[in-house]
């Protein structure tokens, strides 16, 4: 087998290398949905809002020169001091079924994140909770949804073989149009709840959009505030996303519950599953054609995500996480083109919520694993 070199990543044509790495490792594998490029490289840049708390580094592995595996690693020292934690993030991580790259690989981010004075490596995450994360172990068999990872199985075997130790598993929920229904002794349940809580539901104002994404991400974040590693969204990332989604809102499947005097309670959002057309946008760019099926086929999704659903922290005793899921239930089967939808994700230790859904008729169709490693203290 040819040396293996590792090199860092330190200018532009550098992380043009690294994007490109897994359409040379996976771009063979019809299934395979092909990220665009241009939204990783502004993940990357360091003009991305994230980079005011972030510090990052990338690696390239390459054997006779052709790159065989790529990672990165992030030191967030907003999420360390949030939770009193000394972790740094891996993640971007692709590589060939080749033991030795992917080892070195991880040494490489090891020792950068220890130079860092990071204690434990914690992912894969690009590059928090806050962003696509988590390595898919079950549900292989289910296409990827949008804004989620994807990789093949033998992705689990490289990382436990490191010495990767699980951390957390993240599900993922199917609804399917043909067996999702809610019983009448439920509906007489969730009339109940909502009558007695005193709230309705309300689509998203477009007009008013800059102050609905104030409302939305101020009770997401703190509906999220006690989950398992998840810290709040500062401003400027709220802005830099929520610009990004506008462009793939439908304002019905946005929308919170508010109460009499119109103060919103809770959130819910689901989006059009755009990976179906991102399959077929196989360079991963715009242009010169990448567009078209963007532009044209957002009619046909048949599938859709719910990306994100919160409860106000002071209304989460009243049982609101039912009606949402009932409402977007029937806000999406509105649609008759819609034909399936992923909730995803949650988290496994979180058994009301995904007691919830089961009953709803959803299925677990993913399972994403998070994994920690803990680092030697570096001796500089």
């Amino acid at each position: 087998m040819a040396e293996l070199e590792i090199r860092q990543v330190r200018h532009l044509l550098g992380r043009r290398a690294f994007v490109g790495v897994p359409f040379r490792i996976h771009g063979k594998n019809p299934a395979w949905v092909p990220p665009l490029r241009i939204s990783v490289y502004d993940r990357l840049s360091p003009r991305h809002p994230a980079a005011e708390h972030q510090k990052t580094a990338l690696w390239i592995a390459t054997r006779a020169g052709r790159p065989v595996g790529r990672i990165g690693a992030c030191v967030d020292s907003q999420f360390n001091h949030y939770h009193d934690v000394k972790w740094a993030w891996v993640g971007f991580y692709d590589c060939f079924d080749d033991a030795g790259a992917s080892a070195a690989l991880f040494d490489a981010a090891g020792a950068w994140a220890a130079s860092q004075g990071a204690d434990t490596m914690v992912g894969p995450a690009n590059f928090t909770t806050n962003d696509e994360l988590g390595l898919q172990v079950d549900g292989f068999d289910d296409p990827p949804a949008l804004l989620t990872l994807e990789n093949p199985p033998y992705y689990e075997r490289l990382w436990c073989d490191y010495g990767w130790e699980q951390a957390m598993d993240l599900w993922a929920w199917r609804f399917e149009r043909s067996s999702t229904s809610l019983s009448e002794r439920q509906k007489r349940t969730l009339a109940r709840i909502e009558k007695r809580a005193g709230v309705r539901a309300r689509s998203i104002d477009m007009a008013d959009f800059d102050n609905e994404v104030s409302r939305f991400f101020d009770i997401y974040n703190a509906a999220w505030q006690d989950n398992w590693a998840f810290a709040p969204m500062p401003e400027a990332e709220v802005r830099h996303l929520a610009r990004q989604l506008k462009k793939i809102i439908r304002p019905e499947w946005a929308f919170g519950l508010e109460t009499d005097d119109g103060t919103a309670v809770a959130v819910c959002l689901a989006v059009p599953d755009l990976n179906q057309l991102m399959r077929r946008v196989r360079t991963g760019r715009l242009f010169p054609s990448g567009w078209y099926p963007l532009v044209k086929g957002p009619k046909t999704v048949s599938r859709a995500r719910v990306w994100a659903l919160g409860v106000r922290p002071d209304y989460q005793h009243l049982a609101l996480g039912p009606l949402l899921y009932k409402e977007i239930v029937e806000r999406l089967m509105a649609d008759p083109n819609i034909e399936t939808a992923e909730a995803s994700w949650t988290l496994a230790s979180n058994h009301q919520i995904n007691d919830q859904l089961a009953a709803m008729g959803a299925s677990r169709s993913k399972v994403w694993r998070l994994y920690q490693h803990r680092l030697t203290p570096s001796a500089g």
